[in-house]
């Protein structure tokens, strides 16, 4: 009894562990994704581990979990830095995002309820024509995604949700780059995402591939040109 209650334990306390270097890790990709850790900048994880009251270990798990998932470069020893995102990044990774969702909105079309599609065409229709200050700007960033989740939500495709999902916090940080630099970022996409709607509404599935390749195309070379040009030394 006594052997079978220790076994027990050890297989809670590897839960708990489990859980806690989760924890850590979404507090860490947190601390990146929300630009409080910055590309190129030097990532103290002593400090972290002091902040949040663990131990350095699930902290460098976490390190590690996110160097395996682009953000993190670990260099031995010199530290753990997060990375420079590059326009060739930010290309590889819009690559892929593109092929995915442009085979979800396809299989989608004809799955998403009309009501829906409607629905989210007149929301973007209704922030776009919102006037320029306050108001505007509020309304667009709640839009801003309602076509891409409409495409995942209703694929039919749990593999290639799954897939969607692994891609969102790198999608999210690259973005991050240039949203945060342009003023009314969200006006720039919102004519590409009616078109997309449009096309969902009218239950084209080819067109609807076309304008979301369009669209993510497009995102891409705006964020990869952003980058090449803060990059270039100022004259």
């Amino acid at each position: 009894m006594a052997n079978s209650r220790s076994a027990a334990d050890q297989s809670f306390d590897g839960l708990a562990q489990e859980t806690l270097s989760r924890r850590v890790t979404d507090a860490l990709s947190d601390q990146i994704l929300s630009g409080k850790l910055v590309p190129g900048q030097r990532v103290d994880l002593g400090y972290y581990a002091t902040k949040w009251d663990v131990s350095v270990t699930p902290v460098r798990d976490a390190a590690r979990q996110l160097e395996a998932l682009g953000f993190l470069k670990v260099l031995p020893r010199r530290g753990v830095f997060v990375t420079e995102l590059s326009a060739k990044e930010v290309k590889d990774i819009f690559d892929v995002r593109t092929s995915l969702e442009t085979t979800a909105v396809r299989l989608a079309t004809p799955r998403i309820p009309r009501a829906e599609a409607d629905r989210a065409l007149a929301l973007y229709r209704s922030a776009g024509d919102a006037p320029a200050g306050r108001k505007r700007a509020r309304l667009l960033p709640q839009v801003d995604l309602l076509i891409h989740t409409l495409a995942v939500q209703y694929c039919d495709n749990p593999r290639l949700q799954k897939m969607m999902e692994g891609m969102r916090d790198l999608v999210k940080w690259c973005q991050r780059t240039i949203i945060l630099k342009l003023d009314e970022p969200f006006m720039t996409t919102l004519p590409e995402h009616i078109a997309i709607c449009e096309a969902v509404c009218a239950g084209d599935a080819e067109r609807a591939a076309e304008a979301m390749q369009a669209h993510l195309n497009n995102t891409s070379e705006r964020i990869q040109a952003f980058l090449r040009d803060t990059a270039r030394p100022k004259a």
